[in-house]
């Protein structure tokens, strides 16, 4: 008889990549700049909190956040066509599928105008972002860029 496999939560795969949804959320509070529109930062923090818990839930999220997770552990071991595991983890420039992930899970969240979040993100690598693995730095800052311009343009 076969085994029934039950597919991990999105929340377990990004902490089994040391990822909590803590961190994200403390990552994206850093980038925020109080608008009294908007409102406190606690206000932002427990409206990320939501909105990402909402993004988790979300099936095609979830497919682009698990698509980045498997390639993050296909890359370090280097089973991705055509690139070492020491060159991927170097983050090398020509390795663009990583901004792509990052850029539809933006997109899909917070519209066109989270892509000029996304990039400013991406070039400053705030928090978590910092630390994180090509794959896995671009999941996350599309996720936090998504969510932000979100909840900035309600």
């Amino acid at each position: 008889m076969k085994k029934k496999l039950k597919a991990p939560t999105v929340q377990k795969a990004l902490a089994d990549m040391k990822i909590s949804s803590e961190d994200i959320a403390r990552t994206a509070l850093s980038t925020y700049i109080y608008d009294p529109g908007i409102g406190s930062a606690a206000k932002v923090s427990a409206l990320f909190k939501k909105e990402l818990a909402a993004a988790f839930r979300d099936i095609n999220i979830s497919s682009l956040v698990m698509s980045a997770v498997y390639l993050e552990r296909a890359g370090s071991i280097g089973l991705i066509p055509g690139i070492s595991a020491k060159y991927y983890s170097s983050d090398p420039v020509s390795l663009i599928a990583d901004e792509l992930i990052g850029q539809s899970i933006a997109v899909y969240i917070g519209g066109s105008r989270a892509i000029f979040e996304f990039s400013r993100l991406d070039r400053l690598k705030p928090g978590i972002i910092s630390r994180l693995p090509p794959f896995m730095d671009d999941c996350v800052a599309g996720l936090i860029s998504g969510i932000m311009v979100k909840i900035c343009s309600k």
